[in-house]
């Protein structure tokens, strides 16, 4: 049976509830620490008319000349409405992208596959190739605050002034830090814009993004009902999305010409990326902005340009608040991080995702690449069922909270294959080393709390034949678990669990920050922590919690088996998987990583890469009723 998510009508009225189902977690999690994911993303990515002729490449000379004024015609007369909601098509071949795309409401641009059509992206110009929505919130002076209702679980709140404030529009909700968990500060200083000029000293850190349903004087209906109360000063802000917007089928190649992401959403809604190749990046391989129940899946992501930090991080990246997204089933391979949320993104899935071979070519050794977190405030977003080298709360940019992580298989160590610098590399493991620097599987810093961890299995062979490879200062070791005050080693020593220190250098001694506006690590912060049924590779066991059922769900916002999944057992991966390949038999990979490996011929570290790939190959045709995604 699938549980529908929302559906949007013609004045963007949201529905939930079509059924209704008990949370999966409940039983294991109380109501505080998690919320209802099984809405995640767009819930069915819709299928239209095509609009227009397919544009072929020998339109624009099979390359030879820039084809962005063609293709940007053809979109500009796709959908804009429901009632003309459609798709504008694009033949097999390589189209010159001198410029930047952009995607309207109601419309979507499909290319042949992903190993068929080609845009060439060799544009001097900033911005992203593929744009779909460039809207974000209007900070309104003076502000409009919320003066009743803001409470957990609230669908109603009352504010001082609808006037900017219609059905249809996306809200953005805020509030003062509370300093009891909530911080811009982290150990390199103050993040004043993770509130993106909200409050131009980061202090909104920490909210999420709803969408208006009626409108009665000054109270305000919305979709879906408040993550957690909202009671130190909120605010909220409000804007017209682009909906209904996407982008399948096709491969942009960047070409280290300037461009800050190959793909972007900015202030959508409902909106996606499905079965594309990001083939190397100038910036991210995607940047979603202000989103709300976007969707990137079936997707390969693979190198960049950039492999240091700065600007980018050559990444998936969810920020701004972004709420209620789902980033399902991808590929994502030698890139500085690989997925990262930041900037009050709030209640997303990151899931069934595959990640390896990320490196950082200042600092080769270490490990790196995995899913990240990265400057204030993340909350209540959930990771499932991915295979990564590392899960990492870091402190650079201030806190995070209610995580909540299940059924992965976190590695604990990187394969970085050579070379490491250049522009585009011919890739070989030969002399490729695994990571032992910084090497720990889940690492979450003192900033890091309240989170969750049920069912994951932590570290693998690839870390433990470190023990056997490197030697860089003495003889190496594994540690299960460590937690400040303890010294913590960098170099000689691997984790399985890391809590309460700074920076991935932090010792435990000495500042362990560099420009620190508060402390540099901080003990007990575990105690805020729940751990349940989590499998440690390092000591062979698994460690459940008293008192707490032992039955875990297959998943914790599906409600089945998904189409794409094809016959790999499921759940998975967890402590009550058997006769699996992994640690202790128990995970069997997920579809992306059968993807990468057995039909495109990868294998970890990303030699060879990037490889052929056509999200058809892997995960087979969609439904017949056309509907795509996850059970819901």
């Amino acid at each position: 049976m699938k549980c529908k998510g929302s559906v949007l009508f013609p004045l963007m009225l949201v529905v939930f509830s079509l059924c209704s189902r008990a949370q999966q977690w409940a039983p294991i999690l109380g109501p505080k620490k998690a919320i209802d994911w099984s809405r995640s993303g767009v819930g069915a990515i819709p299928f239209g008319l095509q609009s227009g002729s397919t544009i072929l490449a020998s339109a624009c000379g099979n390359g030879s000349t820039d084809c962005t004024s063609t293709i940007q015609a053809a979109l500009a007369s796709c959908g804009r409405t429901k009632e003309a909601e459609g798709f504008v098509s694009l033949g097999t071949g390589r189209f010159l992208i001198d410029g930047n795309l952009s995607v309207p409401s109601y419309c979507y641009l499909k290319g042949q596959g992903a190993d068929q059509t080609i845009l060439d992206a060799m544009g001097t110009r900033h911005g992203s190739v593929v744009n779909i929505g460039k809207t974000q919130p209007s900070y309104s002076t003076p502000t409009i605050s919320v003066t009743k209702g803001a409470t957990a679980g609230s669908t109603s709140i009352v504010v001082s002034s609808a006037s900017e404030i219609s059905a249809g529009k996306l809200l953005m909700i805020g509030e003062i830090n509370d300093p009891s968990y909530v911080t811009s500060s982290g150990s390199e200083g103050v993040c004043t814009w993770c509130d993106d000029g909200w409050s131009r000293t980061g202090s909104y850190a920490r909210g999420q993004i709803v969408m208006v349903t009626d409108v009665s004087g000054t109270t305000i209906t919305i979709s879906p009902g408040l993550y957690s109360a909202y009671t130190n000063l909120p605010m909220v802000a409000s804007w017209s999305p682009t909906v209904y917007a996407g982008v399948e089928n096709l491969q942009v190649y960047a070409n280290k010409t300037g461009y800050n992401a190959n793909f972007a959403l900015t202030g959508c809604a409902y909106c996606w990326i499905k079965g594309v190749e990001s083939n190397y990046t100038d910036g991210d391989h995607v940047d979603v902005y202000f989103g709300f129940h976007d969707e990137i899946r079936d997707s390969y992501f693979s190198n960049s340009f950039l492999h240091s930090p700065g600007t980018s991080d050559s990444e998936v990246d969810l920020a701004e608040k972004t709420s209620a997204s789902l980033v399902e089933n991808n590929i994502v391979e030698r890139t500085h991080e690989a997925i990262m949320l930041e900037w009050g993104a709030a209640g997303n899935v990151v899931a069934y995702n595959y990640m390896m071979g990320g490196y950082d070519v200042n600092a080769p050794d270490v490990v790196i690449g995995g899913i990240d977190y990265h400057g204030a405030h993340p909350q209540f977003n959930l990771l499932e069922g991915n295979i990564t080298t590392q899960i990492y709360q870091d402190s650079i940019w201030g806190s995070s909270s209610t995580t909540t992580a299940f059924r992965n298989w976190v590695v604990g160590t990187n394969h970085i294959c050579t070379p490491t610098s250049g522009s585009r590399l011919t890739v070989s493991c030969s002399s490729g080393i695994f990571g032992f620097q910084s090497a720990r599987a889940m690492q979450y810093s003192y900033l890091a709390t309240s989170n969750n961890f049920v069912g994951n299995i932590i570290g693998s062979l690839q870390q433990q034949s470190l023990m056997k490879q490197y030697s860089p200062v003495g003889p190496l070791s594994q540690v299960d678990s460590v937690e400040y005050p303890s010294v913590r080693q960098y170099d000689n020593t691997a984790y399985g669990w890391s809590f309460g220190y700074g920076e991935a250098s932090d010792s435990g001694m000495g500042t362990g920050c560099s420009g620190p506006t508060g402390p540099c690590h901080l003990a007990g912060t575990s105690a805020t922590d729940f751990f349940h049924g989590n499998y440690s590779n390092i000591t062979s066991m698994t460690t459940w919690a008293n008192g707490v059922t032992q039955t875990l769900p297959a998943s914790f916002y599906l409600f089945g088996k998904p189409s794409w999944w094809r016959s790999m057992p499921f759940p998975a991966t967890g402590p009550d998987v058997t006769g699996g390949t992994g640690p202790g038999g128990h995970s069997y990979g997920n579809p992306a990583q059968a993807c990468y490996i057995n039909v495109m011929g990868g294998s970890d570290g990303g030699p060879g890469s990037p490889l052929t790939f056509n999200a058809s190959a892997c995960y087979g045709p969609p439904p017949p009723n056309g509907l795509t995604g996850t059970v819901h």
